[in-house]
């Protein structure tokens, strides 16, 4: 009989780090996992290791959004279920964190719109995601310009970026629960950007230097579901994600 082993809470970016009782030494086994996110739809992984569940979640209906729906920022139990080759199985469900106790979210709404995410302790480092939404061809037609000529209008915005987009405010979340003072731009005029930033200098105990990254580069946190991508580019995301937390001096994830 087969039973799962350790712990493993945390954040939804850490791996799931749980070990297996009553298994032959070097026996096969298949790891799989499953959650439902908030727009209903269920997120399914599986692998040869629990670690291996964090880059391998696909929604389990094409319909699903490109990136699992969390933006409540609510726990989301995940259950477990390793399978040995001879039938033995064993279930556990875990329950894992978009954004640690303490964590506090702000919205703004004057000069800059967006939203705060106040870590709980210091501040490591400070950080504004752009995602502000791209302007499109359908939003801005090609114009002739003096000559006549026609310049090409913007290109719809990728599908990477847009997830990058989509998954801005959980990578906040995330980022503040390792101790990042982070701020979401989605709005505002003028200079937003540079707005934001003097907006955030004035937080008590804001770092006195302030990056700036826009979502298309911070990415999707590695343990949030991510359609169309392949294995190799889910561990690609988690590779990238680690050096952002280094370069900003963030609490790492979790290993062995």
């Amino acid at each position: 009989m087969l039973d799962i082993r350790g712990a493993s809470p945390g954040l939804v970016d850490d791996p799931l780090l749980l070990e297996v009782g009553g298994a032959a030494p070097n026996a096969a086994l298949t790891w799989r996992g499953r959650f439902r996110d908030d727009d209903g739809f269920v997120w399914r992984a599986a692998a040869s290791t629990s670690e291996g569940l964090l880059t391998a979640w696909i929604p389990a209906k094409p319909t699903a959004g490109p990136v699992a729906a969390l933006r409540s920022l609510r726990p989301i139990d995940v259950d477990v279920r390793v399978e040995g080759t001879d039938g033995a199985a064993s279930n556990r469900t875990i329950t894992r964190r978009l954004m640690d106790e303490g964590v506090r979210a702000r919205r703004w709404k004057d000069a800059v719109a967006g939203t705060l995410y106040l870590p709980s302790q210091d501040a490591t480092a400070a950080l504004v995601i752009d995602a502000r939404e791209p302007k499109t061809a359908m939003a801005q037609p090609a114009e002739a310009d003096a000559g006549g000529a026609i310049a090409a209008p913007p290109a719809v915005a990728e599908p990477q970026a847009a997830a990058g987009l989509d998954a801005a405010p959980l990578a906040a979340a995330l980022l503040a629960s390792r101790g990042v003072l982070t701020f979401v731009l989605t709005d505002g005029s003028g200079d937003p950007l540079a707005a934001a930033c003097d907006r955030l200098a004035q937080v008590p105990g804001a770092p006195e230097r302030i990056e700036t990254l826009s979502a298309a580069d911070v990415g999707v946190p590695p343990g949030v579901g991510f359609r169309g991508e392949d294995q190799r580019a889910a561990e690609a995301r988690g590779a990238t994600w680690d050096a952002l937390l280094a370069r900003l001096g963030a609490r790492p994830r979790a290993t062995r």
